[in-house]
């Protein structure tokens, strides 16, 4: 019980802390203006990734960095929220008197409250969750989160950065912005709390973004609630610690930013480094989500651009923010092109991807066959939700360039076309280059606030604006929030269900390992010499002492590795001779990856072609490890795992 209060606790320190950090920002960028709670939050979040980068770049990640970092923001927080006192304790006290008067909103400010703090307490403690069942998971993903993500936030702790990593292919996936947010944690905590940061804290910001939205643009209290409520009941497609909410509420807060007619009088400047900075963090937090990142930003200042009369000063905000994103994303990129051979995969190069050696799950389709799966990422009533509302907006929120009138709460980048627009266009995009490989998974993290968005648009007062076109855009969100809340009701149910056992499970003082595995592991290690290079396929690497050897992560063999490339397909000989060329004579292995989850019947319906190869890749692996450990002496053996001196023959 102790501990999980700990740890629910920290959690909302970590929150404040962001806050901090962002009220940091609307001081020095916008001194004239007090940013709402959830807005200083998402900023404080962007600046804490920028921060992130510079510290990878340096080597100086550690404890001490992280807590005085976090410590800094959440005194400024704190020192902030006791000088706004009176104004915080007036607005509870309306927001209570009037809920004291209607029961319906006293009843959905209940639910909200009740929902809010069931899904953030069941994200304090997760555990381990079957492959099988991971679509919508309670736990941690045993392939991509035990063989890398939670390996990354421990060698930044260790190492002072991320380290070379160029046999990880999911090393190359991410800039390394989400796993530096995961050493917000284990700084603190265990493994087990790292879903705390997304989705737990990242649900929290997302609200109060829709929250500071109502409050600049007015709306029944019904209303909001109606709104937030439709975010509640959304179930996360989880399948792993990679990004899903935290771009949710970055999203939403771009759009807020460009979005808010302040944004005109302010310097453009600051309009330029806040953009930029929003837009940079979601780059680095995962690759799928820059094409709708770039979108937005290309849109938004296209649209500005046309209707703005100094137009000027839109291309030296463009110019400036442009650059900027550069900038905040330099550190990022050295340190992928150090681990991985590319600034950024693949835009910048496919660096030590197994694609630049010629493997590839795309099997050169033709211009029909890319139209196909074009039109087949608008499949789901997500798109159809999507594309509804984003027409239905255009009527209340007309393309009408030029001077705004001043009933108008909005600015003239027409921030809700460019976040229509790119969900819409990167959702196509994401979809071609995964050949719709779980397309929903991959598309929520831009699809979801997207449609947030136009709802909540919906669910506000529009004063002069035609009434029959704000009454069907009303309409037409209710019905698509039903649609969308009921189209997934079995599985949100079964979400909640899980936060319940996720609590349940907290209160025990979980470990994600056993002490028998700890000590396997240290021994194991121990059996290596000091200092040597070891290639890992291992069950648990994230429990290693990366300080001790330079160890690598095989996550999916043969999806990277150094020049010329891993040979696949070509015996355990050719694999022995290509490791030990690249100075690395031990492999670690657990028999667990010989029952691996990716090992399954490649030849089986339904299989799409990237997860079919890189099933393959890991069958080859498999069988060659097997093979050489009948030839190469075993340094260590312990019926799970064992290590594979590749330069001595076994006797």
């Amino acid at each position: 019980m102790i501990s999980y209060l700990i740890s629910f606790s920290w959690g909302i320190c970590l929150l404040l802390s962001l806050t901090g950090w962002g009220k940091v920002l609307n001081h020095i960028l916008f001194p004239n203006q007090r940013i709402d709670w959830g807005q200083r939050a998402a900023w404080g979040l962007a600046f804490s990734v920028l921060i992130g980068g510079i510290l990878n770049a340096t080597r100086t990640i550690s404890q001490t960095t992280i807590l005085f970092f976090l410590g800094l923001g959440l005194i400024y927080c704190l020192v902030d929220l006791v000088n706004h006192r009176q104004s915080i304790a007036t607005n509870l006290s309306q927001l209570f008197q009037e809920s004291r008067k209607d029961k319906i909103i006293l009843a959905g400010l209940a639910t909200v409250s009740i929902l809010i703090l069931i899904q953030y307490a069941g994200w304090i403690y997760t555990g381990r969750v079957n492959f099988a069942n991971m679509v919508y998971a309670d736990g941690f993903n045993t392939s991509d989160d035990y063989h890398a993500y939670l390996v990354f936030p421990h060698k930044m702790l260790q190492l002072g950065s991320m380290g070379l990593e160029p046999f990880s292919e999911r090393r190359m996936i991410s800039l390394g912005g989400q796993s530096f947010l995961h050493t917000f944690i284990v700084s603190v905590l265990s493994d087990t709390n790292l879903n705390i940061i997304d989705p737990g804290l990242a649900l929290i910001i997302t609200v109060g973004l829709i929250i500071g939205f109502f409050h600049k643009n007015p709306a029944s209290t019904r209303r909001v609630i109606f709104t937030i409520l439709f975010v509640l009941l959304i179930a996360v497609p989880k399948a792993n610690s990679t990004s899903m909410m935290l771009p949710v509420a970055l999203f939403v807060s771009l759009f807020r930013t460009l979005d808010s007619k302040e944004i005109e009088r302010n310097s453009w400047v600051s309009n330029a480094c806040i953009i930029a900075l929003i837009s940079a963090a979601l780059c680095t937090l995962k690759s799928s989500l820059i094409p709708a990142s770039a979108i937005v930003f290309a849109v938004s200042y296209l649209c500005y651009f046309i209707s703005s009369h100094t137009k000027l000063k839109v291309v030296w905000e463009f110019g400036l923010a442009t650059v900027l994103v550069g900038i905040f994303l330099l550190p990022w990129m050295i340190s992928l092109y150090q681990s991985s051979g590319t600034l950024l995969y693949p835009l910048l190069g496919k660096g030590y991807h197994a694609s630049a050696y010629g493997i590839t799950f795309k099997s050169g389709s033709s211009l029909l066959g890319t139209v196909k799966t074009a039109l087949a990422a608008f499949r789901g009533i997500y798109i159809f939700v999507l594309i509804l509302l984003g027409c239905l907006s255009l009527s209340v929120r007309p393309l009408k360039f030029g001077n705004l009138p001043e009933e108008r709460s909005f600015s003239n980048r027409q921030a809700a076309l460019s976040m229509t627009v790119a969900a819409g266009l990167a959702t196509v995009a994401v979809g071609v280059l995964t050949e719709n490989a779980d397309p929903f998974r991959y598309s929520f993290s831009h699809l979801f606030p997207a449609i947030i968005i136009l709802i909540t648009i919906a669910m506000t007062d529009t004063g002069a604006f035609n009434k029959n076109k704000v009454a069907n855009f009303f309409i037409a969100a209710v019905f698509c929030a039903g649609l969308a809340i009921s189209y997934d009701w079995d599985i949100t149910k079964q979400t909640y269900s899980a936060y319940v056992k996720n609590i349940q499970f907290g209160l025990t003082n979980p470990s994600l390992l056993s002490a028998k595995q700890k000590s396997q592991y240290a021994a194991l290690q121990q059996s290596i010499p000091q200092g040597e290079t070891v290639l890992t396929r291992l069950d648990a690497p994230f429990i290693l002492d990366f300080k001790r050897n330079q160890i690598f992560l095989a996550d999916w063999p043969g999806g990277a590795s150094l020049p010329p490339g891993m040979p696949v397909f070509k015996g355990p000989e050719a694999l022995a001779t290509y490791l030990v060329s690249q100075s690395i004579r031990y492999i670690a292995y657990s028999s667990w990856s010989l029952n691996h989850p990716a090992d399954v019947d490649t030849s089986g319906p339904g299989l799409s072609s990237w997860f079919r190869l890189q099933s393959q890749l890991s069958h080859d692996f498999r069988d060659n490890v097997q093979q050489l450990a009948k030839t190469r002496k075993k340094l260590y053996e312990d019926g799970e795992n064992f290590v594979l001196d590749l330069g001595v023959q076994s006797k």
